[in-house]
């Protein structure tokens, strides 16, 4: 769990081989952002939106994350160098900052809770 930091942003997304696309989930503790484009089709997004986050909403997002256990991923993958597609999830604040990189779709145990809470707001904000 992280103690709640108001300068915490967590981004999360993938991108895609070959301009198939890609997309950025972007939460602070007052806002998400949902950003999905095609770049071999347009320059322009084809979805762009945000809302506020609940109190709830950012507490159990917070509550997800073990900060010591995602310091220590060390996943870099590179299916994109390849034409396939790669996930990935940055954490940052004042202190510190943290990204990693891996095949679109594995679920990594030590941050599962943090994965399911990203993949319903990505979801949500497709629809």
């Amino acid at each position: 769990m992280v103690k709640d930091n108001n300068s915490l942003v967590i981004k999360s997304g993938f991108m895609c081989g070959w301009g198939a696309g890609q997309d950025s989930l972007i939460i602070s503790s007052t806002m998400i952002k949902y950003v999905y484009s095609v770049p071999a089709n347009s320059q322009i997004p084809e979805i762009n939106k945000a809302r506020p986050i609940t109190d709830t909403e950012w507490n159990n997002i917070l509550n997800s994350i073990n900060l010591n256990n995602f310091l220590n991923l060390n996943y870099n993958s590179c299916n994109i160098c390849v034409d396939g597609c790669d996930e990935w999830i940055a954490i940052k604040n004042d202190a510190i900052s943290h990204q990693i990189r891996f095949g679109m779709g594995i679920k990594i145990d030590s941050i599962k809770p943090l994965q399911d809470i990203l993949s319903q707001l990505r979801s949500e904000f497709r629809n």
